[in-house]
């Protein structure tokens, strides 16, 4: 049988293709739309009340304005972070779960423990790098040590007596720890808690006596004599606590080279689709210098940094090799 080549029959062929494409296009809209404004579900691998909660909350706050799009805060804590950001690692690539990444659980924990449960750099999306905070070496008021160089004559004199709170096993806390204790050859047992949320009471009732905690965390205890900072792990001194002296300043020869900074961020799922990643990293790009943010980030301590995606994943790609060589160069173990 011939085929109807009429004109009349070729219109009304081209008229049911136009249906069924604008058919097709309203179902696509409303499902793109929908996914824009599907809640987001924004995994802390911390605790609530630690450094990363407690910085998270006003970005999420004014990313949900910038979005129109709500976001819930699931704190997953454990494993240094390898818990809550597993997770993230496992899920869809719909935009709709996001991890907060911060320096312990994508360039050391996965770097410590023997059999992580993903590659920090395969197995997730970076979107975007937010800030970074400097630490701070604290003491219970009842060390007798008033600045850096007597803590380390104290801890050389007395080695094992006097021990330190980190924010877990593979944190960074526990990282700078160990690499000041290598450094100044000194010992102090580890103690690890599943967060500083969690330290900071026993620190503060002298039952642990020393802490390289953030110093978001560090700054009440320490602006109000509950407990007496030593030296700031950064290269500068810090807005927040600017009678504090870095710990180049200690007057440690073996500590005029030692800086470390924790850093946050944003990652997605891997595979998740580049419009996805540009909507979220100008969004984020845009909130983290809204003034009221800003402010509030510095106010805790933090740093501002913001950037590419690309620029964010060649900076993940450097901290990986190099707390990484530091993790085999000292012999860090997992307690």
């Amino acid at each position: 049988m011939l085929a109807n080549t009429t004109p009349q029959y070729a219109m009304r062929r081209s008229r049911r293709r136009l249906c069924l494409a604008a058919a097709g296009l309203a179902l696509t809209v409303p499902a793109l739309r929908a996914q824009n404004t599907a809640r987001i579900r924004l995994v802390i691998p911390f605790s609530a009340g630690a450094t990363s909660d407690l910085l998270a909350r006003p970005i999420v706050q004014a990313l949900e304005r910038e979005l129109g799009q709500t976001i819930v805060i699931d704190n997953k804590p454990g494993a240094g972070g390898l818990t809550g950001a597993a997770e993230v690692a496992r899920a869809a690539p719909d935009g709709l779960t996001l991890a907060w990444g911060t320096v312990s659980n994508h360039a050391i924990a996965p770097s410590l423990y023997p059999n992580p449960p993903y590659d920090p750099l395969r197995d997730f999306t970076p979107i975007a790098l937010l800030c970074s905070v400097p630490h701070v070496v604290m003491v219970h008021p009842a060390v007798p040590a008033q600045t850096l160089a007597e803590l380390v004559a104290l801890l050389r004199r007395e080695p094992g007596r006097w021990d330190y709170a980190s924010s877990g096993n593979g944190t960074i806390s526990h990282l700078i720890a160990e690499a000041f204790k290598a450094t100044t050859r000194t010992f102090s047992a580890h103690i690890p808690y599943r967060s500083s949320a969690q330290g900071l009471p026993d620190f503060l009732a002298g039952r642990v006596h020393l802490m390289f905690d953030t110093v978001v965390v560090s700054r009440g205890p320490a602006g109000d004599g509950r407990a007496r900072a030593l030296a700031l792990t950064s290269a500068e001194r810090s807005p927040v606590l600017p009678s504090v002296p870095t710990v180049r300043e200690s007057g440690v020869p073996e500590l005029r080279d030692f800086e470390a900074s924790g850093w946050f961020g944003i990652y997605g799922p891997p595979g998740l689709p580049a419009a996805q990643v540009q909507r979220l990293n100008a969004a984020l790009n845009k909130v983290i210098r809204q003034p009221e943010v800003d402010a509030a980030l510095r106010q805790a301590g933090a740093s501002v940094i913001g950037g590419t995606p690309e620029a964010f994943a060649d900076h993940n790609r450097r901290e990986v090799q190099r707390w990484g060589a530091l993790i085999r160069q000292i012999g860090v173990k997992v307690d």
